[in-house]
């Protein structure tokens, strides 16, 4: 039994949806090809539409049997055909994209770390400015302890507030009168915007973190920052902001723990 297929083939035939010469064509009954497809001689499966006595292949099919690639490239908003190339689908890696994405992938030895931590920091203060709290001042001590926690959790893979060999976070220094906000963001999910922008946006939308950041105990923080792998293997961040309470210091920092 034939099956018989109403479908909206304005983008078929070139013209653009909703438009005028595109609603002219809308409706035009298309009925599947039964005829028997031959190449070079032989039957072949090819999915084909008979449209007002006209037969109609996807491109991409005729490729796949004939044996020649075809490809979308976006940017040019063009269709590509290569004789003699493998059907695949899908364009060749050219080397200004490789080379492209290799100067854009984020990692430590591209990035200032020290502007983003700085950024972290002054945004953290922006927050208790606006609410009447006095600003936190960076702690030497406190920013090494950060960064052995960043580096510790990334090297690991592990997002939480127990360090990778079971210990409590309070014990990567010799006080513990700290507080610790992580934050383990995918590159994916930066969306054209920073690290330091998402990372204390997301904490201030968390109560548990917003009370630290707005914690007027506290008086000094630090803050870590590592590049990783989250539980889905996609490339994040790991943040680290440790807050130290007023009247307290450190004298000694552990080194990253392993799981």
């Amino acid at each position: 039994m034939k099956k018989i297929l109403y479908l909206f083939i304005g983008l078929a035939l070139g013209f653009a949806l909703g438009s005028p010469a595109a609603q002219a064509v809308e409706g035009i009954l298309a009925q599947r090809c039964t005829s028997p497809i031959l190449l070079n001689g032989a039957h072949v499966e090819i999915e084909a539409y008979t449209i007002n006595g006209n037969n109609y292949f996807k491109l991409r099919d005729i490729g796949k049997a004939v044996g020649f690639n075809v490809y979308w490239i976006a940017e040019d908003r063009t269709v590509q055909i290569e004789m003699g190339q493998p059907y695949t689908g899908e364009a060749p890696i050219r080397t200004e994209d490789v080379e492209s994405d290799l100067q854009s992938e984020p990692n430590a030895s591209t990035v200032d770390m020290d502007a983003m931590k700085k950024d972290i920091v002054e945004r953290t203060n922006a927050l208790r400015a606006e609410r009447g709290i006095a600003s936190l001042t960076t702690n030497d001590k406190l920013m090494q302890a950060a960064q052995v926690r960043a580096d510790e959790m990334a090297a690991n893979s592990v997002y939480s507030h127990t360090r990778p060999d079971g210990r409590e976070y309070t014990t990567v220094t010799d006080c513990k009168y700290i507080g610790e906000n992580i934050h383990r963001i995918a590159d994916w999910a930066l969306q054209d915007k920073t690290v330091s922008e998402v990372a204390v946006w997301s904490w201030n939308r968390s109560a548990g973190h917003q009370d630290n950041l707005l914690d007027k105990t506290y008086a000094e923080i630090g803050v870590g920052l590592a590049r990783g792998v989250n539980d889905d293997g996609y490339e994040c961040w790991y943040c680290v902001q440790l807050f130290l309470r007023d009247g307290y210091r450190i004298t000694w920092v552990d080194t990253p723990a392993k799981g």
